[in-house]
């Protein structure tokens, strides 16, 4: 075949010669098509004995017929072989592999090396003996012909074959910021083989490692940079969840994400609008956060918090100065907030809706009112929760009540409709009355009686 091409070559290159010299002789066919004609006597010589590739062969009947032959590899005929080294549930069987370290030049076969490589990655050190593998497979590399462009990568990366290969590949992820993917794919390694995968898990922790590390000696604009590299080239679909999900924890609580709000803001959009995140209120996605560590999403949901109640004080309420006060007071309160809700009043819905727009984060229930809307905030405190309904119109106290006993009216805090008296005013044994320096008797209230602190 590759005589056939270089002849079609040298025609195409003699036809070329031809156009750009006028002034050559007659051309001789029979002469000039003479290496042609050469090479179309050998096929019609082989036309008749040329073998059609047999179908794939069973592994397991292969594997059979092996054992049979006391493991003696001389039984098999090259297809038979290369088919235990292609299977994954064969190639690295100790059997086969005690057979190929007396008889390393079989692996010489690209194609039988390539398969006991890959069974290597997709198991990788959970077959037996796993120091064996390694030896034999550095060992055939070693010898295999320097033109092969992925021996020659697998080589420069001996690594690979050892118990360091994952953090050999997170190490190049992560010391040069690269993608993942095309890291892999680099060194040959399968994208959801075992190794592929522990890479990617362990480059996920060194990245959010690294950035907790240095994090206080970057500026911000740094800091944004590798949070966008870390949510687009580490994590993705493929990283094992527990890796996944220790790496968000680790992003929201980190002080980047405290001190900037523009790192803030970014992380809170790739959560958000990611699938095996979303919004922790929304009841399709609040399940994702079972495995968030319990301080990151406390934390992620008093950014919501502290969002919400600027929306509720600055949008539904009107603008004056005793509202601002509220917000201000409520605002030292909102990294204790363990959920909230908004539920607007028909009069407000409009607000609600015509500022949705500008709020990826909103979703509220509505008050069976047709003026008054109620801020809800759940906290813990002495002997359990408990439930705070702030409210929009002047001339409502707050009221302040047992989450248990709010439950116990056939509502929680995802409830679609609550009614105003019976929902939220049913007790009005605890109130906070907004006269006066209320904010510093509200606070000592709340302490003393309650154990709620800022």
């Amino acid at each position: 075949m590759n005589f056939t091409l270089g002849a079609m070559q040298r025609m195409s290159a003699e036809a070329h010669v031809i156009s750009q010299r006028a002034n050559l002789p007659p051309l001789e066919g029979q002469h000039a098509c003479q290496d042609l004609s050469k090479v179309l006597l050998k096929l019609r010589v082989k036309g008749s004995v040329v073998k059609l590739d047999r179908p794939k062969l069973d592994a397991s009947a292969v594997w059979a017929k092996f054992v049979a032959a006391r493991y003696a590899l001389s039984a098999l005929d090259g297809l038979e072989f290369r088919t235990l080294c292609c299977a994954e549930e064969t190639a690295l069987r100790p059997m086969l592999v005690a057979a190929l370290v007396k008889e390393p030049e079989r692996l010489k076969r690209t194609r039988c090396l390539y398969g006991i490589v890959n069974a290597y990655f997709a198991l990788w050190r959970t077959m037996e003996d796993p120091n064996v593998v390694e030896g034999l497979l550095i060992s055939v590399l070693s010898t295999c012909p320097a033109g092969n462009l992925v021996v020659r990568k697998w080589l420069a990366g001996k690594p690979l074959f050892s118990a360091k290969a994952a953090e050999f590949l997170a190490d190049e992820i992560c010391s040069r910021q690269k993608v993942v993917d095309e890291v892999l794919r680099d060194h040959n390694v399968g994208l959801l083989t075992k190794l592929g995968l522990s890479a990617r898990a362990l480059a996920a922790t060194v990245a959010c490692e690294y950035l907790r590390k240095v994090e206080s000696t970057r500026k911000d604009d740094w800091t944004l940079k590798y949070l966008t590299w870390i949510t687009g080239k580490v994590l993705s679909d493929l990283t094992p969840p527990d890796a996944f999900y220790a790496a968000v924890s680790s992003l929201i609580l980190s002080e980047s994400a405290k001190r900037s709000e523009t790192f803030q803001r970014a992380l809170r959009y790739y959560v958000q609008a990611h699938k095996r995140l979303g919004d922790p209120r929304m009841r399709t996605s609040s399940p994702n956060w079972n495995t968030v560590s319990a301080a990151a999403a406390r934390q992620y949901l008093s950014w919501l918090a502290r969002d919400s109640i600027i929306f509720f004080f600055n949008t539904i309420l009107p603008n004056n100065s005793e509202n601002q006060r509220r917000k201000d007071f409520w605002l030292h309160y909102h990294g204790r907030i363990l959920d909230f809700q908004v539920a607007v009043s028909e009069q407000d819905l409009w607000k609600v809706k015509a500022n949705q727009g500008n709020s990826d984060f909103l979703c509220f229930s509505k008050v069976d009112h047709p003026t008054t809307s109620a801020f809800l905030m759940k906290f813990e405190g002495y002997g359990g929760q408990f439930l705070v309904a702030e409210f929009s119109e002047t001339g409502n106290a707050a009221y302040i009540f047992r989450y248990s006993d709010f439950q116990a009216t056939n509502v929680n805090m995802r409830t679609s409709h609550f009614d105003l008296k019976r929902h939220l005013k049913f007790d009005k044994t605890h109130r906070i009355i907004h006269m006066g320096a209320w904010e510093s008797k509200t606070a000592y209230s709340l302490a003393s009686q309650f154990g709620i602190r800022p």
